[in-house]
């Protein structure tokens, strides 16, 4: 069903959905990396208080996984078209 959705698109939708997902990426990244940093601080001076953040920085990076999913498939769309 997505890949039908994909192969209905332009090639500049296709462009702008993987700068876009890219960016969500990143930054979804970059954010967890800067929590992890926080939870690694709160558990070297303060123990008890980092205990329950570490549930939550596990869940982040398997929130992204339906956007990396989404940006493959884009990539293997453009790559595609690309040969054609």
């Amino acid at each position: 069903m997505a890949a039908e959705k994909l192969f209905k698109q332009d090639f500049s939708e296709l462009t702008r959905k993987k700068a876009k997902l890219k960016a969500i990426i990143v930054a979804g990244a970059t954010i967890w990396l800067f929590l992890m940093a926080c939870v690694i601080y709160l558990f070297i001076f303060k123990t008890k208080s980092a205990i329950p953040f570490i549930a939550i920085l596990t869940a982040i990076p398997i929130t992204f996984l339906p956007a990396i999913k989404s940006l493959i498939d884009i990539n293997k769309e453009i790559k595609l078209r690309n040969q054609n």
